[in-house]
């Protein structure tokens, strides 16, 4: 037992030993505290070398009939290794031209404010009303007259004039300074126009009555135009 107990003892010492040592060591190399804060190293500072930039010298390709003239005189991607002949240039296209025939003349309305024609497409049949000076499908309304109108486009005219029709019956030729007057027409017959200007009404009894035809003034205020069933069109 005593042995035992000096064998413990020892053990303690030595390792009370080792520590104390350790301890001893790790307090020399920290300057037993005062180390603890170590100061940071000043930099060291070196002079900058001087450096030089050496530009390159600008691309440029070679020259393709000196480097690559086997390659143009024999192309690779063509099956007979020969150059394709010339493609001819395109013809230049056609100038264009004035489309003639589009449109059918009406009528015309020659007021002292403007001039409007009265026309009808013919592909459409649409009447429509032009001001001169106006455009309509690309042709330019230049004249219009009583019985024509004048279109221009591409430096190119179309003339339209307009077609009246005439009565196939012949009017008698007034007698005595008086208007021509027609037969007495059969009971329950329509008015007849005579060339006089005057409507001739055929009644049952066979008598004639004469009256004037009312003249209609043409419009001449903005409202009035505007209600006009030939202008409506133009003014909305």
């Amino acid at each position: 037992m005593m042995a035992l107990a000096n064998i413990k003892s020892l053990a303690l010492l030595a390792w009370a030993l080792v520590n104390a040592a350790l301890v001893l060591s790790i307090g020399k190399e920290l300057g037993w505290g005062e180390k603890l804060v170590q100061p940071l190293p000043a930099p060291e500072v070196h002079p900058s070398a001087p450096v030089e930039i050496a530009l390159l010298p600008d691309f440029r390709l070679p020259a393709r009939e000196k480097a690559y003239a086997q390659s143009l005189e024999r192309p690779l991607f063509v099956p007979n290794r020969r150059k394709a002949p010339p493609v001819p240039a395109a013809p230049p296209p056609p100038p264009p031209t004035m489309q003639k025939g589009q449109f059918q003349l009406l009528g015309t309305i020659i007021t002292d404010e403007m001039k409007i024609a009265v026309i009808k497409e013919i592909s459409s049949g649409k009447e429509r009303q032009v001001v001169q000076g106006y455009n309509i499908n690309g042709l330019q309304l230049d004249l219009v007259e009583s019985d024509r109108i004048v279109f221009s486009q591409y430096g190119d005219q179309e003339e339209i004039r307009l077609r009246i029709q005439r009565s196939p019956r012949p009017v008698a030729a007034p007698q005595g300074g008086q208007g021509a007057r027609v037969q007495a027409a059969p009971a329950g017959s329509r008015p007849l126009l005579q060339p006089s200007g005057r409507v001739n009404t055929q009644g049952v009894s066979g008598g004639r009555v004469e009256r004037p035809v009312p003249a209609i003034p043409p419009p001449q205020t903005m409202e009035e135009r505007a209600r006009d069933p030939l202008l409506k069109d133009f003014y909305k």
